[in-house]
């Protein structure tokens, strides 16, 4: 900065006191003019910038006793008081009875042995069972010498040798010392700085850095300065509040299905068997019960089921087909099984729920939607979690087709923004015909699968007294989250990583 240059009235008193103290601390910059910290610490940045002050980061350390580090100063270490004792006794004694008789703590007698051995203070020898412990010469010990040192408060920031520092760490460990470092600011003048101050410091009148309307209505501001405005110049973080990525997608999701005519639903996490499993008609020999697909509840161990009527109408789909024109599993189905607790591995078993009030506290024409957690035991990694969310949608009518399916469909997750959307054949165990579904991502270059659908088959729709159509589709929403986000790991998805979510773009 040149001569002649105006500087702040701010911006001169810390100069000069930074002058006058050589170096100093932001705090004792803001103790010593009664400023704010944030105040002194946009001054010192500016006047960095201007070349007239070096800021620069210093770490203090303060080493200070413990309570228990307290008690030592006067009483010694816990090895140099067994020594006392121990070297008024001419020959070798039985530990057992230097616990017994010294008059010490013996949780303090079994500190002291290990650092006696370690500090070679006493020879231990040993017969049969028996130990025995006698008193060797005393060398020099520099840990009491540490502990009287910072008592006084000599030992501060430089600790000087490393034999110092030896054992500043292991006091440290042992619990007596306690080291506490603090960073802070130091600001020192530059050779610009001096220069300046010694060519004396032109002082500018006070700029205004906000136009007020009072300055327009009065036109006081044709007399006042006001500090230019730089553009370019970074301007602090804001972090606003906001959801959470996954909070918005379902909100998104939400106003879709509530836009196509939808309403929703929602059913218990913890559910019993028949409805997770055997309402959708899936075998109680099916892999996916055992406990390496699903959690299990052990208490309490049974579940209250549905009317009678409806269980029974269930176990004879399982067992013959009943009235569904299908030949059923061909075993004996068990109650037992179905009267197990677990927690919900889909929300179709909200789905069925919903099915089995039709005709009682809805007719169809019906169309619901449920999103909600579902559990799974799978060992988690970068593509699988053990609880996530899902989210799917029905629609109960006597007049639609797996055309109307593949229509909603593509209404559906055209509405989510996907341009590109592809339906191929597939198998689901409770749909018959079924689909995946299929979306093309650009960044990938190809076609991402996303869900399944299809039409519930009879058996699982006709226990229930639906003898209307019901074409259903859903999927995870880990999947959507993370390409939206642009996620490669799934666990990133219901991230509590603050600093990770305030940087994710808003996306809708």
């Amino acid at each position: 900065m040149p001569s002649g240059t105006t500087i702040t009235k701010d911006q001169s008193e810390i100069l000069k006191l930074i002058e006058k103290k050589k170096e100093i601390s932001q705090k004792d910059i803001s103790e010593a003019t009664k400023f704010d910290q944030v105040k002194v610490a946009k001054v010192i940045l500016e006047l960095s910038e201007n070349g007239l002050v070096d800021s620069i980061e210093k770490t203090e350390r303060q080493v200070i006793l413990t309570k228990e580090g307290q008690n030592y100063v006067e009483k010694g270490l816990p090895e140099k008081q067994v020594f006392s004792i121990l070297k008024k006794e001419k020959d070798r004694i039985l530990l057992e009875d230097f616990k017994e008789n010294s008059g010490l703590d013996p949780q303090l007698i079994n500190i002291a042995i290990g650092w006696l051995r370690r500090k070679n203070w006493a020879e231990f020898t040993k017969e049969g069972k028996k130990s025995y412990i006698k008193a060797k010469e005393l060398t020099k010990d520099i840990d009491e010498d540490v502990i009287l040192k910072v008592s006084k408060n000599e030992i501060a920031e430089k600790f000087g040798q490393s034999s110092i520092e030896d054992s500043i760490k292991n006091l440290k460990k042992r619990g007596i010392l306690e080291v506490i470092e603090t960073r802070s600011r130091i600001a020192k003048l530059t050779s610009e700085g001096l220069e300046l101050l010694k060519k004396g410091i032109k002082v500018q009148a006070k700029m205004e850095t906000t136009l007020t309307p009072k300055m327009i209505i009065t036109r006081s501001w044709k007399k006042k300065s006001f500090k230019p405005y730089d553009p370019t110049e970074d301007v602090p973080v804001t972090y606003f509040g906001r959801k959470h990525p996954v909070i918005e997608v379902i909100k998104e999701l939400r106003e879709i299905f509530l836009e196509m005519g939808f309403k929703e639903i929602r059913g218990p996490i913890i559910e019993s068997e028949f409805w997770n499993f055997d309402a959708l008609f899936q075998p109680q020999d099916h892999p996916a019960r055992e406990l390496a697909d699903t959690f299990k509840i052990a208490k309490p161990s049974k579940a209250k089921l549905p009317a009678k009527e409806l269980v029974d109408v269930v176990a004879k789909t399982h067992e013959n087909g009943w009235k569904t024109k299908s030949t059923g599993w061909g075993y004996k189905w068990q109650m037992s099984n179905a009267e197990k607790l677990c927690l919900r591995t889909h929300t179709t078993a909200t789905t069925c729920r919903h099915l089995s009030k039709a005709y009682k506290e809805w007719t169809p024409p019906e169309k619901v939607f449920c999103i909600d957690r579902v559990y799974r035991n799978e060992a988690i990694d970068y593509t699988h979690l053990a609880e996530f969310m899902q989210f799917e949608g029905i629609i109960v009518d006597e007049k639609v087709t797996l055309r109307h399916l593949m229509g909603n469909l593509k209404t559906f997750y055209g509405k989510m923004g996907f341009k590109k959307i592809r339906l191929i054949p597939s198998f689901y165990p409770y749909t018959e015909p079924s689909m995946s579904t299929l979306i093309y991502v650009e960044k990938f270059n190809s076609w991402i699968e996303m869900g399944g659908s299809g039409i519930f088959r009879p058996e699982v729709t006709l226990p229930f007294g639906v003898k209307e159509k019901v074409i259903a589709w859903g999927q995870g929403l880990d999947r959507l989250v993370m390409l939206k986000l642009d996620l490669d790991d799934i666990r990133e998805v219901y991230s509590t990583n603050i600093d990770r979510l305030r940087k994710t773009p808003v996306i809708f």
